[in-house]
């Protein structure tokens, strides 16, 4: 169905037009435009309970990010579930595309949350996101991988950040140089930036050599 979860296009305008936050349609009014368009002769005109409906298949299938609180005072309120807001834009194609997916360094600079120093270097690891994707392969935080250069690497954070004044945005990870020895791999304790463009094995992908890994770490 080309309107799906609406039945037509019919339906689908007026459950916007009654939807709009900024015009508030009560129930008695939606009945008047409603009874208005029959009269006037229009075709295909929805039906009240019709578009209650559809109203309650949409919750059903996306979930009702608003929750009903009454406090012991017995005033209620009503809460909007940011997680899964977030979640429903990132899963929109169009919304998705204007998502800011890392904390972007603007050398001192402030126009959005996501260039704010909390953001940036007091977001706890929990909140931090924890994986970058290169090339169609995942890289986790805290986890081993190698770069393009042959060099081993353990990313703890990744953040945007231009590396000059007329480059482009690009994501750089925050993270210790690693060496392979004959006695283990040896982790640089001084952290470095480098670009995950850079990033060319998982750790998936060097498990899979058992004897690069076996050796494990040095202490």
């Amino acid at each position: 169905m080309p309107f799906y979860p609406w039945k037509s296009m019919s339906n689908f305008a007026t459950h916007l037009l009654f939807s709009s936050s900024c015009l508030c349609f009560s129930h008695a009014q939606k009945q008047a435009v409603l009874a208005w368009a029959k009269t006037l002769g229009a075709t295909n005109v929805p039906s009240l309970y019709g578009l209650q409906k559809t109203s309650a298949n949409i919750l059903k299938l996306l979930g009702n990010l608003t929750e009903q609180f009454t406090v012991p005072s017995d005033n209620t309120f009503y809460l909007n579930a940011i997680s899964k807001a977030i979640a429903m834009d990132f899963a929109n194609p169009l919304t998705y595309l204007t998502m800011q997916d890392y904390p972007e360094d603007e050398q001192g600079h402030m126009s959005q949350v996501y260039h704010g120093q909390k953001m940036l270097e007091e977001l706890p690891d929990g909140l931090a996101p924890p994986s970058v994707c290169v090339n169609h392969d995942i890289y986790f935080v805290n986890e081993l991988l190698q770069q393009s250069s042959k060099q081993y690497f353990i990313p703890k954070n990744f953040f945007q950040a231009k590396l000059g004044p007329t480059s482009e945005t690009e994501v750089l990870s925050l993270g210790h140089k690693v060496s392979w020895t004959e006695v283990g791999f040896a982790v640089d304790p001084e952290q470095i930036i480098t670009p995950v463009s850079t990033f060319s094995q998982t750790f998936e992908n060097i498990s899979s050599h058992p004897t690069e890994v076996a050796v494990g770490f040095t202490g």
